[in-house]
């Protein structure tokens, strides 16, 4: 006479389920009727599926020569104040600084800025070389009103730095 526990592992050699709590006489029940069926499952060979080849992704074609579009506005975009400003507070981070990771990126930043910086004067430059007096003199005139007006003492330098480069043309 077999023991619940070798009834239990003979079901689960069948593959029946739902075999655990329950006492000798059900688990010789579902011993008997899980013989008389003989599922037909059981006995044919289980085909085999073809394995499934992973497909190749198409590689998107790169120009080399161009360079991949940035999401960040080029530095050069900005005024000649903001670009001063941003200079300043770098620099003065800079001296205030300690870590050196953290040196090292804002030194590289504030080269950055700089260069932009130069590149946007420059233009600046070339931009008032080849105006004609009268539109030098009506520049002359909105840059000294926006002086006037004016608060922030970055932005006073910039702008009479300006001023001081039209006069010079005038």
């Amino acid at each position: 006479m077999p023991t619940i526990c070798e009834l239990q592992i003979e079901l689960k050699k069948l593959g029946v389920k739902g075999y655990s709590g329950k006492k000798k006489a059900q688990l010789e029940q579902m011993l008997n009727k899980a013989k008389n069926k003989e599922d037909p499952k059981k006995e044919e060979p289980k085909k085999e599926e073809p394995k499934k080849v992973p497909k190749i992704k198409k590689l998107k074609v790169v120009e080399v020569d161009k360079p991949a579009p940035s999401k960040a506005q080029p530095l050069s975009n900005n005024s000649l104040e903001s670009l001063y400003k941003k200079v300043k507070s770098l620099e003065k981070r800079l001296k205030d600084n300690v870590n050196p990771n953290e040196k090292k990126v804002t030194e590289t930043t504030l080269e950055k800025y700089k260069v932009a910086f130069r590149y946007v004067r420059k233009e600046f430059m070339d931009k008032i070389k080849n105006m004609k007096k009268d539109e030098l003199k009506k520049l002359y005139k909105k840059l000294l009103n926006e002086l006037d007006k004016l608060k922030d003492e970055d932005e006073k330098t910039i702008l009479a730095g300006q001023v001081a480069e039209i006069n010079k043309l005038l």
